[in-house]
């Protein structure tokens, strides 16, 4: 399996809300395409569910849906625990907190797949 970048969940988190969300697109867009190479297909197409997300803005949760089920067959793959997260990650966005929280969570488990392999 092809390795991702490890980076620091909490640093996602700070940096996401620092820059009004704007780091969070360019981290889903890099950890889209990361998880597209480890899955060996085209599982999330980053510019359709994150880029155009900005201009119609339930696209983004397709997105994030996207990234959950891909996250999950990678980690089954890997003999990992698999969650599958996506309806946690809407009920937060409801509070305004949901991309943040998923932005912690996969990059903590993209961290755990790319130190296993």
């Amino acid at each position: 399996m092809v390795k991702g970048v490890v980076r620091d969940p909490l640093l996602v988190v700070v940096l996401s809300f620092v820059t009004c969300g704007i780091y969070w697109i360019v981290w889903a867009f890099m950890v889209s395409e990361e998880i597209n190479r480890a899955a060996g297909e085209k599982k999330i197409d980053p510019v359709i569910f994150f880029l155009l997300g900005l201009l119609c803005f339930p696209l983004i949760f397709v997105g994030m849906y996207k990234i959950d089920e891909a996250l999950f067959e990678l980690n089954m793959r890997a003999g990992l625990p698999a969650n599958k997260n996506f309806i946690l990650w809407l009920l937060l966005s409801l509070l305004g907190v949901g991309s943040l929280f998923m932005g912690y969570q996969v990059q903590e488990q993209l961290n755990k797949l790319w130190e296993s392999t």
